[in-house]
């Protein structure tokens, strides 16, 4: 028994734990400030990156695949978004102040109120996204609730559950 324990205890020591492992791989951006900075562009890919409590007033993030990464209580105040694809994505205690989703994707992306913050939301496709249910209403009032997402022909309407 005490042999079987101290093989397990060299192994657990051999390999890396798992929470120690990078989201997404390569370079995340965690408690960053990335103010400014231009993360733009069809081609760039941050998928599965932690952006977790950044500070990136006016950043630009538009046309870029952000799928699956953290942005959690992350500073966007102004930040670029456009056309963005934030496909599970997740802005819970965010801060969108001015921020664009105009054309961005975020189906079964993570929101919190601050979503409300937003400058605009026109043709953005929320299919399947958790918002909190006193949002939900509030977010379909607004006038730039509307259009369809240029990239998966969602309504912006349809997709928020607008009665």
């Amino acid at each position: 028994l005490l042999a079987a324990a101290l093989l397990l205890a060299g192994t657990a020591a051999t390999f890396p734990s798992p929470a120690l492992a990078v989201s997404g791989g390569g370079l995340d951006y965690a408690n960053l400030d990335i103010t400014g900075q231009n993360f733009s562009g069809d081609a760039k890919t941050y998928k599965g990156k932690d952006f977790t409590q950044i500070i990136a007033k006016g950043t630009l993030f538009g046309g870029s695949n952000l799928q699956g990464c953290r942005f959690y209580k992350a500073y966007l105040v102004n930040a670029d978004f456009s056309g963005a694809d934030l496909r599970g994505a997740s802005l819970e205690d965010t801060s969108v102040d001015g921020a664009s989703f105009k054309n961005a994707n975020l189906a079964g992306a993570y929101f919190s109120a601050s979503i409300l913050d937003a400058e605009t939301i026109e043709n953005a496709d929320f299919t399947d996204a958790q918002l909190p249910p006193k949002i939900q209403p509030r977010l379909c009032e607004r006038p730039d609730a509307k259009g369809t997402n240029p990239t998966t022909g969602e309504d912006t309407r349809e997709s928020l559950m607008c009665l």
